[in-house]
């Protein structure tokens, strides 16, 4: 996280720490609010030695981000991105901004919290479409490996998610890796000892939610080859 900035309270003038991209703070010496205008907080961002400054609003934020990802820095990009997040942002783009460096990093924990967020802003969103929009491009996105939102819905046996994915145009034929797996495949990789206790076991926690997977995405036209007693 980036050095706190230092403003004024706008009713005692004491000093106050404010974080980069901070909606308000509340004075700890006489409790006022204080709301944070974009301008009064910049960041400083460093991407392969070359340092820059951006306003803290959102816009600045995502393009920092967008060109942190482009570099490569993902450790960069997720700390202005979750900056953001901490404040109370509800814009898609930072969210699907996330999703991208989850698959970037291989962190599937973050990836389906992050994607909790953006079912439940496309929910809201009314008749505006671009959050749906995003979603549906983001189905397309290639992360670690090539690997996609649903190989990773299928490889950690999310059953919802895969639905999801599926409604919002994923390819269930898409494949990824030097093994060229595909989103039913990445289901019965063989793994090592240390994953599964016995090596060369599919790495299956559950084989009725793997069964019930399998079918599915057979049902919206996926191949499959990989039988393996399930």
């Amino acid at each position: 996280m980036s050095a706190a900035k230092i403003i004024r309270c706008s009713a005692c003038n004491a000093a106050l720490d404010v974080e980069m991209n901070r909606a308000y703070i509340f004075c700890k010496y006489c409790g006022c609010k204080n709301v944070i205008e974009d301008e009064q907080i910049k960041t400083n961002i460093n991407v392969q030695g070359v340092t820059f400054s951006a306003k803290t609003d959102t816009d600045s934020i995502i393009s920092s981000a967008q060109y942190a990802i482009t570099m490569k820095q993902y450790d960069k990009a997720n700390e202005l991105i979750m900056a953001s997040i901490l404040s109370g942002t509800d814009d898609y783009r930072i969210y699907s901004l996330r999703v991208q460096i989850d698959l970037l990093t291989d962190d599937n924990r973050s990836l389906f919290q992050t994607l909790d967020v953006l079912r439940r802003l496309e929910a809201n969103q009314g008749p505006n479409r671009e959050v749906t929009n995003e979603i549906n491009r983001l189905m397309h996105f290639r992360g670690m490996n090539g690997v996609t939102i649903l190989h990773n819905a299928t490889f950690n046996e999310q059953m919802d998610y895969v639905v999801y994915c599926v409604e919002h145009g994923s390819d269930v034929n898409c494949v990824a890796g030097m093994n060229r797996v595909t989103p039913i495949s990445i289901m019965f990789v063989h793994v090592s000892s240390s994953l599964c206790g016995i090596d060369g076991t599919p790495f299956v926690h559950n084989k009725e939610k793997v069964k019930a997977i399998r079918r599915y995405l057979m049902q919206h036209g996926a191949r499959d080859s990989f039988r393996l007693g399930y």
